[in-house]
């Protein structure tokens, strides 16, 4: 007899469940089909919104929101991306702008939560599969899991040593460690393979040199930190795609300013960076800060003096 009770969890599992749909029912009764339709769709919904997920095909490309067959690349997107809103099967990532950038199919993504272990088990039974190796790494990146992450880039540029992207991805997760050696050889690496490496719907080169003026400005080491460097590098961004010398590009640039030593240059570029309408939503509260401790450091500079 015992064996063909239901376990306890199952039974108690069973019972949230008809407590659900009788709920989900009464409502609609209540409320009429209307109240059926929004209750399952805010249902289906709850599923992904805000869900943390990892992409299963491509380098973090998704869909244009005019175009279904076409596919486009939103600089910043990455291959572990957070979701916004749903459409059906249709998954809308939120960009680093803190707005929707684009689509993905949910039947391309996989659950953060899941990753690893899926990962796990493609790469024992493809131990050459340098993709898997990259994916996982960046699901245990996202997760903090910091030293499995620098292994499995560092595996899958061996599998695959050709592919910029690879070290672009390695770069940022050293430059998260502020490794900023090994960032910066990294980035120096991918943009020498970066014209025969796998297209990008973005100026490859172009975020490779943003990433570098980054380092060079705020790098922890003293002895690593190059504001000539920086402030080359980002021009260079800047030289060969102008969209760079938008409110991202001015925030770069302060930066590389204020490295410097050449705070008022620093206040003066976020300042415009903060005029650029629409600019990056979410980095807005940071940019201001950012502004607020520059002018504080001037201040304090000017409280001092001359030398």
């Amino acid at each position: 007899m015992a064996s063909l009770m239901s376990p306890p969890n199952v039974d108690s599992t069973m019972n949230l469940l008809r407590a659900r749909s009788t709920l989900i029912a009464c409502v609609c009764l209540l409320a009429g089909s209307p109240a059926l339709s929004q209750t399952v769709r805010v249902l289906a919904d709850s599923g992904w919104v805000s869900q943390r997920i990892v992409m299963l095909k491509g380098m973090g490309e998704v869909h244009s929101p005019s175009d279904s067959t076409r596919l486009a690349t939103a600089v910043g997107i990455n291959l572990v991306a957070s979701i916004s809103r749903r459409e059906g099967r249709r998954l809308w990532i939120m960009s680093t702008s803190g707005g929707d950038s684009g689509w993905v199919d949910s039947v391309d993504v996989l659950r953060l939560a899941g990753a690893i272990p899926y990962f796990t088990r493609l790469i024992e039974r493809q131990p050459d599969n340098w993709d898997a190796y990259l994916r996982r790494a960046e699901a245990e990146h996202a997760l903090n899991q910091r030293d499995a992450a620098t292994a499995d880039y560092s595996k899958a540029i061996e599998l695959h040593p050709a592919e910029a992207f690879l070290y672009l991805r390695r770069g940022r997760h050293y430059n998260t460690l502020r490794a900023c050696d090994r960032a910066l050889s990294d980035f120096d690496k991918a943009i020498t393979l970066a014209p025969t490496s796998a297209p990008q719907g973005y100026n490859l080169v172009v975020e490779l040199y943003s990433l570098e003026s980054s380092v060079y400005s705020g790098c922890p080491d003293s002895t690593r930190r190059d504001p000539r460097k920086a402030i080359d590098a980002i021009q260079r961004a800047i030289a060969l795609d102008s969209s760079r010398g938008g409110a991202r590009g001015f925030v770069i640039l302060a930066a590389a300013y204020a490295s410097s030593g050449d705070l008022a240059e620093a206040i003066k570029l976020m300042k415009q960076a903060l005029a650029v309408p629409g600019a990056a939503p979410s980095y807005r509260q940071e940019w201001q800060r950012q502004l607020e401790e520059y002018e504080r450091a001037l201040a304090a500079r000017g409280a001092k003096g001359p030398l």
